[in-house]
Formats: C-alpha cells, structure tokens, sequence
C-alpha cells in the first residue's frame, strides 16, 4: 500500500481537537510522523518551513514539527500553531467553522 493511499486513510476520519484542549492538540499532531511521511528530520522541517498549506498532509506535517520544537523548546507555540491552522484543515476536511 502507498504512503499516498496511507495518507488519504488516515486523513478520511480525522476529528480536531478544541483550541482549549493543549494535550488533545499534541496528541492530535503525533498521529502524524512526518519524518516518516517525507523521509528524514530535515526533509520534514524543510516542509513545515515552507508554510505550504495546499494539502492535509501539509498542514499536518507543520502541526506536527511545530508540536516536535514546542517539546524540544517546552513551550506551547504549538498552540498558537494549530489556532493558525484550523482553518486551513476545517477547508480541507469540509468541516464548517
């Protein structure tokens, strides 16, 4: 099975989680790995670094490298991170704001 295939099952069922929820966002985020999704740490900041915001994979991968530095950093920026981006995955998912 592809990893677009994969990707695509994954992304069907997805449920976001409250902006006022911080573990719910991280946990949310870590159902993404994007160094497996683009092969490598650095091929994964390079992606989140790019602000590209055109798919579910996309926003996902920067959510989730976002979620990686907050734990790195021990901060909550992930926070402001998804607030950023919960438009762009109500958009993409369909679902109403």
């Amino acid at each position: 099975m592809s990893l677009c295939v994969i990707l695509s099952q994954m992304n069907r069922d997805l449920i976001l989680p409250s902006i006022d929820d911080p573990s719910a966002i991280f946990e949310f985020a870590m159902t993404f790995d994007g160094y497996q999704a683009h092969g490598s740490f650095d091929a994964c900041a390079a992606a989140a670094k790019t602000r590209k915001r055109d798919t579910l994979e996309d926003i996902r991968n920067e959510l989730f490298f976002a979620c990686r530095a907050s734990r790195h950093m021990q901060d909550d920026q992930f926070v402001t991170v998804y607030a950023e981006l919960l438009p762009h995955f109500e958009r993409l998912l369909g679902q109403p704001d």
